[in-house]
């Protein structure tokens, strides 16, 4: 079969395949594999930021042969062939090694159920992480297709100038980006009908669809456009139409044979060759051009058949249709075609029979009408009336004013339709990911890590030596850390790249045999890479996921990450050998340190350090003697001739001899890779022009720019490249339009939109410079910035002099404090939109990266505006980072006490506040207390006293001059958010190193019971002011604790239950028999009986508080044997599961009457009783249930007791790993493994909400006793942040991450006190939230049965009450 020739079939209809772009639209597709953002995720940046490397090496050719146009021009662009590194340095393929030692028996027990793709993340194994497409960015783009942009101007106008404003404003406000991308608008470019205008379309269309969801808009009415010659022809096509033509003359003067194509065909000729004027725009050729076109056309329409007419003879509005509708289902799904139909339209006077041309462009547009109706939602499909008029459409008319009000409403209502929809798609699948203890910013990193690295490898230099010197490196017993190092432009990351594929296949020198562990880092490709202090940051938590699956907690400095990374390499290469790849150290930002002494003299046994340097660079004096120093050796020119010969084969596909030997001769003075890179994009520009090789890196980078001045206007690119380069991170499409479409510069009264230049600008200036532009991701948005530095070097010597450089700033600055928004110019309301954060919806994360980068750059100090301003700190910690609100105040270099202060307290609550910016004001006020504590703290209740809680400036003592700190004391007063403050406990000395357990205290909200099982203590505390109150030591082993009434509790010791009274400290009885071991569980039936499982877990004894006698026992049936024990809070219903009989059932008892209610089963199902709850009053019980055969996650069923039937059952696809269920609010909460917790309705069965937040699974769910408000946390503290939520509203109330771990918590007061213990704390510290609007007080409590009580902890408002007897106050009891 022909491939090109052939015609793409697109349902049951035959559709013309566009035209294969290979010259100089070639450059432009290939270039974006540069960006390449696989499909769905974040783009890669594959040289990372350095210019090294060439793309990998085939067998040595000639240009001459590079290969002819590929068959199929649907198919992707032609990779890079692979390395041609041998086998002696690689010893086998990096994906066979890494296939055949998948790494689990090398991670924590924690993470070893990690999915594939995440786990080779972890190990870093870049090889094998890429073959899964990542997920999209953030943004949505609208590409708009239209035929004839000046009969569908006016349409255009309304999505331009009404629509895609408030689009944009809806899809910020679910933090999304819009982005819209229309190049039609009958430009110079387009009107002259050659190649160059689909090229840019079709290109612009790919680059869209590599980093967003893209939605096509298409204007068709009865036009298909303009008209084009194809670009090639194949060889026995173009001849079998040349036999045929009457007029041979045509098609002979146009097409000229390729023989430097493989295999040959016939390409068009430049139309320089015939009509010399047309690019400067002669008055004539123009009109001589077309002319040429429409005879040329009518030759080939005469003797091509109809398939290869579908296949050669498109226009570009045919070519984004099919590489849109045609090549992609879901896009098809989500592109809305727009038709005007006039109606009232004169009779046609009589004309003559349709010429042939026309009558096959009636056949062309009947066929792609039909392939719209096929294959595009029908609901999508807007086919709109309006009365005819031979001035075409005219506002004024009321006729056509409603036609224009009611296309704005259809595009309105069908385009928010299709953006909620991707929207909603896209957050089901990234929710709560990806849990399993791993942050989200660290699995965004080493993603979009793992894709630079697969890019840059593709770019391969054949240098053995230095492979192998890496590879013994890897592999010897040196513990001094290796430095590669070079001139700018050599390969450094290239080579970096490369040797991270290979490394799966080397073996290491640890312990355990295998390929090394991985820690791979560019420096510079996002902004988790941009500081020094960033990039140990990420290489640190890597490594503690690796040594034991949690999180490092360090302060965010260099100094900190010096002390902790030794032990941190040591701990994660306990198993295997870690080498840690650090690219491009000299390319990291002024406002992080620039420093190497964080690099050990002596490496940790079983650890290697790669780190590559400019050899300019001042670090490279620090790190050379203490390291190995490896220096990039200079290509001799065959190699730089290969890497050329390899470069053009990517970027072209046919260069002429005379291009193909200047271009080879030049690299003999130049052999820089980068060198070669920049000759050969050369060549894709223009290549029937001549290139103009220089000699020299420097010089050459000039002639490309003065190549792209003549090109685009030299003030044109100038203020472009000046906008990129004031920027902190970069520039997105967006933004990049709405500043340019505010430069008069870019803007026509020739296009109905005036800033339509600057549309048609950005995408030629993407497509020129696409290999020297990368896509930075930061906060898990896309940017566009220079890629290498010495690019950008050149760059800014050449455009950025002060002038260009003011104006550039002083615009960024204007656009993000939204003063523009705030002037509002009519002619440019379609580019405006407001800056301001979003309340209750989303941060603009755009402006607060960017505005005081900028600022800066302007005023020179942001000090008073920003540092200073509580307020701003807030926003930007909470809708970017804590890490850039330092990079800020580095880049600040004030002395200020104050801005000093804040440094070093949000470098200590780094850790805490990168889970979760809204708890800031939680971590000042500790801060405060420790760097300011009151000279006389708060003074101890009398005994007999009710609780007072005193207020924070009780705590804290600020100094006068000190306005920082004072405003920080203010603002936790009355926070801007609901926050969770800490409040200092008085500690005293024999205080245990532990707390186990926190119990709430019934009918004393403010005070809870702490045990330390270990120090066989338990203690009552006052929670309101943080002080102890009765202490009970000598408690044998207490292990549970569970109140009976305001003073009694019974404890678990060891196994034997002991009541003791906490008011009077005494033990009152000691019940009789022993517990099992394993399963020593309990619970109370009144306030004078419990029930406990027997030794044997036979049975459910029935025991008497007063005497300690068993009264009864409970039994199911004979060697049946129970795993676990519930019961309900009024103490009337007993749940017991039963592990003997399969499935397990679940058995119920009336308690009242003694008697077995019901054996609950599910056929082939297990119930999983470890997870399990029940309503208060015992109406309704909630357990986990798993297929008994089936591997599928576990899911949650409902039975109402009243009748023994199964009520409810809810499959949320994921294990959960934690249940409560509450009847005062009507539902049932679930934590799951992926770090969700999802909120179940009781009465309708929906799933009510769903809450994120957390990076572990939840496995601890702990309701208020007044109902509405439920606290989570992970019990094993991977996550350390306890998240309270409202039930009512689905949203969480306040968050606070402990700086160590949590060994227990308790909520109480109705979610307005948290109490907590730290590791290596014995005293519990009290968190009181602030800042919260009153609590709705909660729906009555059932009434409790006769002798009982609900068990409450005090109800809202109710006035706090002494615990106890005044003269108990303080009393110590010692049992042993």
């Amino acid at each position: 079969m022909r491939g090109a020739s052939m015609s793409a079939k697109c349902g049951s209809k035959t559709f013309p395949r566009s035209p294969t772009y290979q010259g100089r639209g070639k450059g432009a597709q290939a270039a974006k594999g540069a960006n390449h953002h696989h499909g769905a995720g974040p783009p890669a940046a594959p040289g990372a930021g350095q210019a090294g490397g060439g793309p990998a090496q085939p067998a040595p050719v000639s240009l001459a042969s590079a290969p002819a146009p590929a068959a199929k021009p649907s198919e992707p662009d032609r990779g890079i062939a692979p390395s041609a590194t041998s086998d002696s340095v690689v010893g086998a393929t990096a994906a066979a090694g890494s296939e055949a030692d998948d790494g689990v028996d090398v991670l924590p027990q924690a993470l070893q159920k990690l999915p594939d793709h995440l786990r080779r993340l972890v190990l870093g194994r870049p090889a094998n992480t890429l073959g899964r497409p990542t997920d999209r960015s953030n943004k949505i783009a609208i590409y708009v297709c239209a035929a004839d942009s000046q009969d569908c101007c006016v349409e255009k106008g309304v999505l331009h100038r009404h629509v895609y404003p408030e689009l944009r404003a809806a899809c910020r406000a679910r933090g999304y980006e819009l982005h819209i991308v229309d190049l039609h608008w009958r430009t110079p470019l387009e009107k002259q009908q050659d190649h160059q205008f689909p090229e840019l379309c079709l290109g612009e269309l790919a680059r869209q669809q590599e980093t967003a969801y893209v939605v096509p808009v298409l204007f068709l009415n009865m036009s298909l456009g303009t008209p084009l010659l194809p670009n090639t022809i194949e060889t026995q096509d173009f001849e079998m139409a040349l036999g045929k033509a009457d007029d041979k003359t045509l098609l002979n003067k146009w097409y000229s044979l390729d023989t430097h194509a493989q295999p040959p065909c016939y390409r068009l000729r430049p139309t320089t060759c015939h009509i010399p004027g047309l690019k400067e725009e002669r008055e004539g050729a123009l009109s001589e051009w077309q002319a040429e076109i429409e005879r040329t056309l009518a030759v080939l329409q005469s003797v091509l058949p109809t398939e290869l007419r579908d296949t050669y003879l498109s226009t570009a509005l045919e070519q984004e249709v099919h590489n849109t509708v045609c090549m992609s289902q879901e896009m098809a799904r989500r592109t809305l075609w727009l038709h005007r139909v006039y109606t009232h339209q004169p009779p046609a006077a009589a004309a003559a029979a349709p010429s042939a041309q026309e009558a096959e462009l009636r056949r062309r547009l009947d066929s792609i009408h039909q392939i719209l109706k096929s294959q595009l939602v029908e609901k999508h499909i807007l086919r709109l009336s309006v009365k005819h008029s031979d001035g075409g459409l005219q506002p004024e008319l009321p006729e056509h004013a409603q036609y224009i009000a009611e296309v704005t409403a259809q595009l309105t209502s069908t385009l928010r339709g299709i953006v909620d929809a991707i929207i909603d798609e896209d957050m089901a699948k990234t929710v709560g990911k990806p849990g399993f203890g791993l942050d989200n910013r660290l699995v965004q990193e080493l993603t979009h890590q793992a894709s630079v690295c697969q890019q840059a490898s593709q770019c391969s230099v054949n240098r053995d030596y230095i492979l192998s010197e890496i590879k013994s490196y890897v592999e010897g017993g040196s513990r001094a850390p290796l430095v590669v190092t070079g001139p700018r432009g050599c390969g450094k990351s290239t080579l970096v790249a490369r040797a991270a594929q290979c490394c799966a296949s080397w073996l290491g020198t640890g312990a355990g045999s295998g390929p090394p562990l991985l820690a791979l880092r560019f420096c510079g490709v996002s902004a988790e890479s941009m500081t020094l202090e960033r990039v140990l940051a990420s290489v640190g938590h890597q490594c503690q996921l690796l040594c034991d699956g949690g999180h490092c907690w360090a302060s965010h400095s260099v100094d900190s990450w010096r002390e902790q990374l030794p032990d941190l390499l040591a701990g994660a290469a306990a198993k295997r050998t870690l080498v840690v790849m650090v690219d491009g150290l000299d390319q990291l930002k002024s406002y992080g340190a620039l420093v190497a002494n964080w690099v050990p003299t002596e490496l940790p046994v079983n650890v290697k350090l790669v780190v590559t340097l400019w050899d300019g660079s001042p670090l490279l004096a620090e790190l050379k003697d203490r390291s190995t120093v490896i220096q990039m050796p200079k290509l001799d020119q065959a190699e730089a001739a290969s890497i050329l010969n390899a470069w053009v084969m990517q970027y072209n596909h046919s260069v002429p001899k005379r291009v193909q030997d200047c271009v080879l001769a030049s690299v003999r003075d130049c052999t820089l890779p980068l060198y070669a890179k920049l000759l050969a994009w050369q060549t894709s520009w223009e290549w029937e022009q001549e290139v103009t090789p220089r000699g020299n890196l420097d010089d050459q980078l000039h002639t490309l720019l003065d190549q792209l001045d003549a090109i685009l206007g030299k003030e044109q690119v100038a203020y472009g490249a000046a906008l990129l380069c004031a920027t902190k991170y970069g520039v997105s499409d967006s933004e990049m339009l709405d500043l340019l479409a505010h430069d008069p510069v870019f803007h026509s009264t020739s296009t109905y939109v005036a800033w339509a230049p600057a549309c048609l600008f950005w995408a030629r200036f993407n497509k020129l410079l696409a290999p020297f532009l990368q896509c930075v991701l930061c906060g898990g948005e896309l940017v566009l910035q220079w890629r290498d530095a010495t690019v950008r070097a050149a760059v800014e010597a050449r455009y950025l002099d002060k002038t260009t450089k003011t104006k550039a700033a002083k615009a960024l600055l204007d656009y993000f404090k939204g003063s523009w928004w705030s002037d509002r110019s009519p002619a440019l309301l379609g580019r405006l939109q407001p800056m301001q954060n979003l309340a209750d919806k989303c941060y603009n994360a755009r402006r607060l990266q960017e505005l005081p980068f900028v600022s800066h750059s302007v005023n020179g100090s942001i000090k008073q505006e920003y540092l200073l301003d509580l307020g701003w700190v807030f926003d930007k910690v909470c809708g970017a980072d804590v890490f850039q609100v330092l990079e800020d105040i580095a880049l600040e270099q004030s002395a200020d006490a104050d801005v000093q202060w804040l440094a070093a307290a949000l470098r200590e609550a780094a850790p805490a506040l990168a889970f979760d910016g809204r708890q800031l004001h939680s971590q000042l006020f500790r801060r405060l207390t420790l760097d300011f504590p009151a000279a006389s703290p708060p003074p101890a209740a009398e005994p007999g006293t009710a609780p007072a809680a005193p207020e924070p400036g009780e705590y804290v003592s600020v100094p006068a001059g000190r306005a920082l700190p004072r405003a920080v004391l203010a603002a936790c007063v009355s926070p801007p958010a609901p926050a969770l403050l800490p409040f200092p406990a008085k500690v005293p000395d024999d205080v245990p190193d532990r707390l186990d357990l926190i119990v709430r205290i019934r009918d004393y909200p403010d005070y809870v019971v702490a045990v330390s099982t270990s120090r066989e203590e338990i203690a009552v505390w006052d929670i309101l002011r943080s002080e102890r109150v009765r202490v009970l030591r000598g408690v044998p082993q207490p292990l549970s604790l569970q109140p009976v009434d305001s003073h009694r509790c019974i404890v678990l010791c060891q196994r034997e239950l002991r009541i003791y009274d906490l008011d009077s400290c005494s033990l009152l009885a000691k019940l009789k028999g022993v517990m099992n071991q394993k399963m020593p569980y309990f619970g109370l039936h009144d306030q004078s009986h419990l029930v406990a499982l027997s030794r044997n877990r036979m049975y459910v004894n029935l025991m008497n508080l007063d005497s300690g006698d068993c009264v009864t026992t409970f039994k199911a049936g004979e060697d049946r044997f129970l795993n676990s024990l519930l019961v309900s809070g009024d103490g009337r219903v007993l749940v017991c599961g039963d592990e003997t009989q399969k499935p397990f059932p679940l058995l119920v008892w009336n308690l009242a009457s003694r008697k077995l209610l019901y054996d609950l089963r599910i056929p082939h199902h297990d119930f999983v009783t470890s997870l399990a709850a029940i309503t208060h009053e015992g109406h309704y019980v909630c357990c986990v249930a798993q297929e008994v055969d089936e591997p599928s996650a576990n899911f949650i069923v409902v039975y109402d007791l009243q009748s023994g039937t199964l009520f409810k059952k809810w499959k949320p696809g994921v294990n959960t790993v934690s249940l409560n269920i509450s009847s005062r609010d009507g539902c049932v909460i679930s934590g799951l493994q992926d770090g969700r917790v999802l909120v179940w309705d009781l009465i309708t069965g929906n799933c009510r909400w769903t809450l994120s937040g957390h990076t572990a699974p939840v496995d601890y769910l702990r309701l208020d006793a007044h109902g509405g408000i439920f606290l989570s946390a992970d019990s094993k503290c991977r996550d350390r942040s306890l998240r309270l939520w409202d039930l009512n509203k689905g949203k969480l109330v306040a968050v606070f991450t402990a700086r160590q771990p949590v060994t227990a918590c308790e909520v109480t007061h109705g979610g307005e006190v948290l109490v907590l213990a730290e590791e290596g704390a014995g005293h519990p510290t009290t968190l009181r939230l602030k800042g919260r609007a009153a609590a709705t007080p909660p729906a009555a409590a059932p009434a409790p049965a006769p002798g009982t009580t609900n068990g409450q902890a005090g109800q809202l408002g109710q006035p706090s009450r002494y615990f106890g007897n005044p003269e108990h106050h303080g009393r110590i009891v010692d049992f042993r």
